[in-house]
């Protein structure tokens, strides 16, 4: 671990706090625990939009699904200690996670459903839609948090970040071969008559 990733740390959970974030900071944690948060999110989208906001949610769902099982194989490897557990008087706001620090799952999963939906949407209607940068400040300030409440290192959640944007885009790129497909399939079939 770096000197920069230490100082980094001890600037976002040490000095640029304030007791009227703390509370916001912690709900910003709870609401993305197991990927409550998103998972809303994308039933919404797939529930209240259109075919492309449902191939978009599906493919936010399916790069969470990948962004968890990545990071947590990775976690299991590197094996990196929180900071709380290697840094004297840090600013816990949480209960002690159990497990490692590196990377950041809640920042993963958060830039998957962001990346996924987001680049899926945008292949397919040629821009981003307006949701997709409420996703993106949502994925920022979940990250932001989990170094604020002191369960992780800036650098886990710029690698969390890194993962989830990677597998994200991954996932809109072959989600997109098959909506294209369907495009097909759809436009080349005759009108039924009525």
């Amino acid at each position: 671990m770096t000197d920069l990733n230490r100082s980094l740390f001890r600037l976002v959970n040490d000095v640029w706090t304030s007791p009227t974030l703390d509370p916001f900071m912690i709900l910003l944690g709870s609401i993305n625990e197991y990927g409550v948060v998103w998972l809303v999110l994308l039933g919404a989208l797939a529930a209240l939009g259109g075919k492309t906001d449902r191939w978009a949610a599906l493919a936010g769902l399916a790069a969470m699904v990948m962004g968890l099982a990545f990071s947590e194989v990775l976690k299991s490897i590197v094996m990196q200690p929180r900071p709380f557990v290697s840094l004297t008087d840090v600013r816990l706001l949480v209960s002690p996670p159990g497990s490692y620090s590196f990377p950041s799952v809640n920042a993963t999963y958060a830039f998957a459903a962001f990346s996924g939906t987001s680049l899926t949407a945008r292949r397919l209607l040629g821009r981003l839609p307006v949701w997709g940068w409420g996703f993106l400040a949502l994925a920022v300030a979940v990250s932001y948090s989990r170094v604020y409440v002191g369960v992780h290192y800036p650098g886990d959640v710029l690698s969390g970040a890194i993962i989830g944007l990677s597998i994200g885009w991954l996932v809109a790129s072959i989600g997109f071969r098959f909506c294209e497909v369907e495009a097909f399939d759809e436009r080349s079939r005759p009108p039924q008559n009525r």
